[in-house]
């Protein structure tokens, strides 16, 4: 019997999904095997709310939000997360904060109470702030000097222009060293708050005990922030209208990083699950699939090469990366171009597909092994409003993908002759 045919397959029947009148959702599920609990949350506030000249804000908010409370100081948090083997983290990203807590099912009011705390009365201490500051500029001056992190962040600026996908993860040193206290004192003030809070929580505690402590904690927090309407700072973005070709040079780095790619179907479209099995023939299944074959394994040219398909709230990017010599660029390219060519002209082979649909079919049941991986899931069935019975229904979408679906799917999205290509690295005397 496979795991989709067994009765613990989270969906309607053992998931308990709860709309609170202050504006959170939550969505628990016992996990009977388990004697721990994962909570994760999303707040709609991510790197999009960041001002013009202070690009950055949001995440160092997000960074320092569990450095203290105005009850806990950070030595008291982290004493009272490591004491109990919890653990607690918070991010950042472009439409939303993300959170990840795991404890024992025991204590898991502890960790809520503390989660409620740490988002409702952060004290942003000013030694953290600072010190957290002399991070994000090292990681900064990391990132000018690294042509994989530099080529991303060329690629998605001429990909999404203005768009918050678009903006870098970095500001200036300038906006970097501007961040104050105040600015971060107000973005909680004005942005972080439980309206449009999602929130899943997977552990061994029944759903109906785990919703009555979420309740217990969450249920009465009220705190009136800016109205905001998410989609409208995420408005539909155009693919590339012609191929368009950028180098950064990055001085003395022996491998140059390439990024050729376009735009991609937006997670939870009617495109996207023939997308994902066509993106793992391309560049992913067993050794990077036909990308890792032509580039690396039979011509010597690249370190690593790949694809990846990027598949978003509101939108994505469909992607092939390598690292390579930067003597080598030039073939690799063509042999890239030259495997999309193929990719969107002929059919993928009945055993390729066979192949990675029995990849996903027998991958996807170990992501509900653990409660991560299932409070992930829940997570992302709420955000993308996919509904309770997602897992149960998701083999026959799989199943249901073919060799015509994959080659509609690809044309539709990638245009060999409309595609964006960014290199970053030591160009030398090389021709890109």
């Amino acid at each position: 019997m496979s795991y989709y045919e067994q009765k613990n397959i989270p969906g309607p029947d053992n998931i308990l999904r709860k709309e609170f009148a202050n504006g959170i959702t939550l969505l628990a599920h016992e996990n009977s095997s388990s004697h721990t609990a994962v909570v994760q949350a999303s707040l709609p506030c991510g790197s999009y709310l960041d001002p013009m000249d202070k690009t950055g804000l949001a995440d160092f908010a997000a960074s320092c939000l569990n450095h203290g409370t105005q009850t806990h100081n950070f030595d008291q948090l982290s004493e009272l997360l490591e004491g109990s083997g919890a653990s607690l983290g918070i991010g950042c990203g472009p439409r939303a904060f993300t959170l990840r807590g795991t404890c024992l099912a025991e204590d898991l009011p502890m960790l809520l109470g503390l989660i409620r705390e740490i988002l409702d009365e952060p004290s942003f201490p000013a030694n953290h702030v600072e010190i957290h500051r002399q991070r994000v500029l090292s990681s900064y001056e990391l990132h000018l000097h690294d042509p994989e992190s530099m080529a991303n962040e060329v690629f998605d600026r001429v990909l999404f222009g203005d768009h918050p996908y678009g903006r870098p993860e970095f500001g200036t040193i300038d906006e970097i060293n501007s961040i104050t206290r105040d600015d971060l004192f107000r973005f909680h003030q004005h942005y972080i708050g439980p309206k449009g809070m999602i929130a899943a929580v997977s552990g061994g505690l029944p759903a109906e005990l785990i919703m009555d402590e979420w309740e217990k904690v969450f249920g009465t927090w009220q705190k009136p922030c800016e109205p905001i309407s998410v989609a409208d700072y995420f408005p539909p973005v155009q693919g590339p209208e012609k191929s368009y070709s950028t180098h950064i040079e990055i001085p003395e780095k022996s491998e140059m990083a390439l990024i050729l790619g376009t735009m991609a179907p937006r997670r939870g479209s009617q495109d996207h699950t023939a997308a994902l099995l066509g993106n793992s023939i391309l560049g992913e299944f067993g050794m990077m699939g036909r990308i890792g074959k032509a580039v690396r394994e039979e011509n010597g040219l690249a370190y690593y090469a790949g694809s990846s398909l990027t598949s978003l709230t509101y939108g994505g990017c469909w992607t092939v990366e390598a690292g390579v010599n930067p003597a080598n660029a030039e073939k690799a390219i063509d042999l890239i171009t030259k495997e999309l060519r193929r990719f969107t002209s002929e059919e993928v082979t009945a055993e390729e597909l066979d192949d990675v649909k029995s990849f996903y079919l027998g991958s996807s049941p170990l992501l509900m092994e653990s409660n991560n991986g299932i409070a992930s899931l829940m997570l992302n069935m709420e955000t993308h409003h996919f509904g309770l019975d997602h897992l149960i229904r998701l083999p026959d979408r799989i199943k249901s993908v073919t060799v015509a679906a994959i080659l509609e799917t690809a044309r539709k999205w990638i245009d060999p002759d409309k595609l964006i290509l960014v290199t970053a690295g030591t160009k030398g005397d090389s021709a890109c």
